[in-house]
């Protein structure tokens, strides 16, 4: 099978983000080949046809089978309408959640992002939404019948369990204090860090020497040693997709506090010394103090085995040949893994 993917690439170069290239070969070790487009200007309507046609020439040299578009919006449409594959469109987050600024209003561009990414669902043969919540963002009962509910996997022999000494030393923390984490995005409305920093004052009331920690920029390669070192991770989002970082903790057996955003309250549901709580700062500080008191790790990681990345391979896979069947089958899509 031949599978030409139009990706959003790592800034400043046509390679794919590390999440997706850890999809991608996790394709690979299946059997899948698996080739990237990049739309290089999708915010202008002539950028759009260009990129089109050109990804149609490339879906034709490459001899793809499918085309699977990750991420909504116009590059949706575009594939849709030009690809000359069956197309597949993969819905991530703000693609059909909207965007906002940092007033909390949203965004004419989110709103656009959204009416396109529902018009490029009428015409894919497939789609993956990240969370359910996104699959039920769609507009009709017919598009949520062909949308399977797939997140990104967890590579977790990547993402594992390292003793928090070990990997405190390897980052060249010279302290014992308690640590709580929080994923920023340059201070974006949606991951509402305001809510982050008053929900760790509060616990800074229980536990003086608790720390933050900001992530933003740190490389990925790093990433799982900070899961390692610290004691809690913090998410205060007001909408996510499926969280990679929830999931990614969780393999390492960090604890997590969070709002109900997404599919974390799916993803913490059992999980030792993690907490899905209300938008209160009160309520979230006292959770994370109560995790820094106990100095703890969670049972996260038993909670993600039916994420491992080639287990979520598999059941693309499995997404992808239900493409190539034809469209005879209306029925509701269900993807497994056996």
């Amino acid at each position: 099978m031949r599978v030409l993917m139009v990706i959003a690439p790592t800034p400043g170069t046509d390679l794919p983000t590390v999440w997706a290239k850890r999809q991608i070969d996790s394709l690979n070790a299946l059997g899948v080949i698996v080739d990237t487009y990049v739309f290089h200007n999708r915010r202008s309507f002539l950028g759009l046809i260009r990129g089109g046609l050109e990804l149609r020439r490339k879906a034709r040299d490459f001899d793809a089978d499918l085309v699977h578009v990750h991420f909504g919006a116009a590059q949706a449409v575009a594939g849709v309408l030009c690809a000359g594959k069956p197309v597949i469109l993969s819905f991530c987050g703000s693609d059909l959640l909207g965007n906002y600024d940092e007033k909390g209003r949203r965004t004419w561009s989110g709103i656009l992002s959204g009416v396109l990414s529902r018009l490029g669902a009428l015409g894919c043969r497939r789609a993956i939404a990240k969370s359910e919540e996104l699959k039920q963002a769609l507009w009709l009962t017919l598009l949520r019948q062909k949308c399977a509910v797939i997140p990104n996997g967890v590579d977790l022999d990547v993402f594992r369990p390292i003793p928090q000494g070990e990997a405190r030393s390897l980052l060249g923390w010279d302290h014992a204090d308690p640590v709580v984490l929080f994923m920023d995005r340059k201070g974006a409305w949606v991951k509402d860090p305001e809510l982050a920093h008053a929900a760790y004052r509060e616990a800074q009331k229980t536990v003086p020497t608790l720390r933050m920690y900001v992530l933003e920029h740190e490389p990925a390669e790093r990433m799982p040693l900070f899961f390692c070192a610290a004691d809690a991770l913090l998410l205060t989002s007001r909408h996510e997709g499926s969280n990679n970082t929830v999931k990614e903790a969780l393999a390492c057996n960090l604890p997590v506090v969070a709002t109900a955003c997404g599919d974390t309250s799916e993803r913490l549901q059992g999980v030792h010394l993690s907490y899905v709580c209300s938008r209160d700062a009160c309520e979230l500080g006292e959770r994370l103090a109560t995790i820094v008191t106990a100095r703890e790790r969670s049972n996260g990681r038993q909670n993600v085995h039916d994420l491992a990345i080639d287990r979520i391979a598999l059941r693309i896979k499995m997404l992808y040949e239900a493409a190539l069947v034809g469209r005879q089958d209306r029925g509701t899509l269900k993807v497994h893994c056996e």
